[in-house]
């Protein structure tokens, strides 16, 4: 097994240190590696970059396709290639459920596919990828969140970025307007009835109130303890979240590894057919 950080090679293919003898060592490496594993850091929102650590774009996928040609050598034994990339498996739809059957559109919208779709046509090659924020501890096993986790974090970002936006100004005065009217106190909004919603936050509004409080509640100081309890299940696992991919002839194979407690079985084919 053999890794390459991603975010180093193509640094230095860019800044013109990474010389023929350089290129021809890490060849003469992987041809005889049964598995390459590729390190690259992903974001839940983008389906076409990688990233480094600090966030900046490294490569898009099709760059990762053209440098992966490169250091692979034609074989006939099958690579075995491991995408290590947060959410690099997950469809341009963020919000999709991935423990179920997922559409052949938004298969093929992954970072990860699109990858693969550079590479399988020059290349023998299986891929695993994963689909949410992935990790390794130091024997190399991965673990990945499950789906409340992934749309526990890309609800944090999208109420984040509420907090200093014209629609917060708006709704505090809508709010102030509304428990004057109602000769409400702050007080007892908050205690009585935003609580409600952030114990409980699919309990239903029974009044105008209610309402406005479910509205409100994104913006408002017990937003965090709303959104665990939105999402409870939300947890990291080493059975989770791992698509395999497979080219071989004219048939692609994409199989969910694991599957899921009320999703698909385990190994369950989610595409079997020509390239996507």
């Amino acid at each position: 097994m053999v890794f390459y950080p991603c975010q180093e090679l193509i640094a230095r293919d860019a800044a013109g240190t990474l010389s023929k003898d350089d290129v021809k060592d890490i060849r003469k490496h992987i041809e005889k590696s049964r598995t390459v594993v590729f390190v690259l850091h992903g974001k839940p929102d983008d389906t076409d970059e990688g990233f480094s650590t600090s966030g900046g774009s490294v490569c898009t996928f099709k760059q990762l396709g053209r440098l992966a040609k490169l250091l692979m050598p034609i074989r006939d034994e099958k690579y075995r290639i491991s995408l290590v990339m947060c959410y690099g498996a997950r469809c341009r739809n963020v919000r999709l459920n991935h423990e179920g059957m997922i559409p052949s559109g938004e298969l093929a919208s992954s970072f990860a596919y699109k990858f693969f779709r550079e590479l399988c046509g020059a290349r023998n090659i299986r891929m695993v990828a994963w689909t949410g924020a992935v990790s390794n501890d130091g024997d190399l096993k991965h673990t990945c969140e499950n789906e409340d986790q992934v749309l526990y974090v890309d609800k944090k970002q999208e109420v984040a970025a509420l907090q200093n936006s014209p629609q917060k100004q708006q709704i505090e005065i809508e709010k102030a307007a509304l428990l004057q009217r109602l000769k409400m106190s702050n007080a007892d909004f908050g205690n009585n009835v935003m609580m409600k919603f952030a114990n409980n936050p699919n309990a239903a509004p029974t009044n105008e109130v209610e309402r406005f409080a479910l509205r409100y509640i994104p913006y408002s100081p017990v937003r965090a303890q709303w959104m665990m309890n939105l999402f409870p299940d939300r947890n990291q696992t080493s059975n989770y979240g791992k698509l395999i991919y497979d080219f071989s002839g004219s048939q692609l194979v994409i199989t969910n590894r694991y599957g899921a407690t009320g999703g698909v079985a385990v190994n369950t084919e989610l595409y079997r057919g020509g390239l996507i």
